[in-house]
């Protein structure tokens, strides 16, 4: 029936356009905002594909999704550790783990030995073996 009225009086409903004061208004702003989109996006794009990163080896050329997997110049990551005490302590603590049964040697190769510790009593005799018994516990 309402359609009927719109028909007959030959007027169209009044749209509700907020803030615009005509459907002109309302369809520039709506340009304006597509083309702003727009420039947005292609902007994005180009900042992702700089920072994004190089294609190496590992990957067959293609950028590597996990940064973790990239390859790295060994020279880097030397500097990187070197500069930070607390990796450089547990690089070399694991490493030393690693060597058990392994004599440490000086820089010539040969073994390093103490001098001989030899008692010049009984006493002195007997505390040295005191001492051997209770650090094998």
């Amino acid at each position: 029936m309402e359609e009927e009225n719109v028909i007959l009086s030959g007027s169209a409903p009044e749209a509700k356009l907020g803030k615009f004061k005509s459907v002109d208004a309302l369809m520039h702003a709506y340009e304006e905002l597509e083309a702003e989109f727009t420039r947005r996006s292609q902007r994005l794009k180009a900042l992702e594909e700089a920072t994004s990163p190089a294609p190496d080896a590992v990957t067959g050329g293609k950028p590597a999704a996990d940064p973790s997997l990239r390859q790295t110049d060994g020279e880097e990551l030397y500097r990187a550790v070197m500069e930070n005490d607390g990796v450089r302590a547990r690089v070399l603590s694991d490493y030393l783990g690693s060597l058990r049964g392994v004599p440490l040697m000086t820089g010539s190769g040969s073994g390093v030995s103490a001098p001989a510790d030899t008692p010049k009593s009984i006493a002195e005799a007997g505390a040295l073996a005191l001492g051997y018994l209770k650090s094998k516990k």
